[in-house]
């Protein structure tokens, strides 16, 4: 005997009611197996900026295993590796990102970073020269110029540098942390707190964020 027609409607519509449940449960992990590359990557660049540098490299590590040419995740994938002492897998990343694009700016300040942390200032310098070449409103470039003069004891240099750097992009941390260590170092002490504060403002789980407080605590 055939079934009646409102008998198969609800047949039909458990069904599709079930499924929908379904693929919403699977759809509910924090980082979905569909991810894209772009919203992994800003997954990872908002790991970076809040220095959650192991998730930061993860979610870069996913954008790369989909896109293994993604300029900007490997370079902050250097960044991040840097920050976790691992220098020379960074280098690696910055090389591969200008075998790929010798003309990525990003690409020789990260180079230059990584000569920064082996007290190679020479090629550094050089690196940092061809970043500002490349791009002259490259951010990271003008505070890497400062932290080289800074390491040269040309400490006026070095403040000019850091505002260059923060003309670019205001909310460069680092940019503010060091020019407030160059303000106090001079006895600039009103314009260290403005700048050590607004470092406390952008970075608050930064490394150096409770040495800042202390030094803030000592000059206020």
């Amino acid at each position: 005997m055939k079934k009646p027609f409102w008998v198969i409607l609800t047949v039909f519509a458990f069904i599709f009611v079930y499924c929908c449940a379904s693929s919403q449960r699977r759809g509910s992990t924090s980082t979905p197996q569909g991810s894209s590359a772009g919203s992994l990557f800003q997954q990872g660049l908002n790991h970076f900026n809040q220095f959650r540098d192991a998730e930061a490299k993860a979610s870069f590590d996913q954008v790369l295993a989909q896109n293994p040419n993604h300029k900007d995740a490997l370079y902050y994938r250097g960044r991040t590796l840097i920050r976790l002492n691992r220098v020379p897998e960074a280098m690696s990343d910055f090389e591969r990102v200008l075998q790929l694009d010798s003309g990525y700016a990003p690409g020789h300040a990260g180079r230059g970073e990584v000569f920064i942390k082996r007290k190679n200032l020479n090629a550094a310098s050089k690196e940092v020269t061809t970043t500002l070449d490349l791009n002259p409103r490259e951010a990271q470039g003008w505070f890497l110029r400062g932290v080289i003069f800074g390491y040269q004891n040309k400490i006026n240099q070095a403040i000019n540098a850091f505002k260059k750097c923060l003309e670019i992009d205001a909310r460069h941390a680092y940019a503010h942390y060091e020019l407030g260590l160059a303000y106090n170092q001079q006895g600039r002490k009103d314009m260290a707190i403005v700048h050590l504060e607004r470092f406390l403002d952008l970075a608050p789980n930064a490394p150096e964020a409770d040495q800042v407080r202390h030094l803030l605590a000592s000059i206020s």
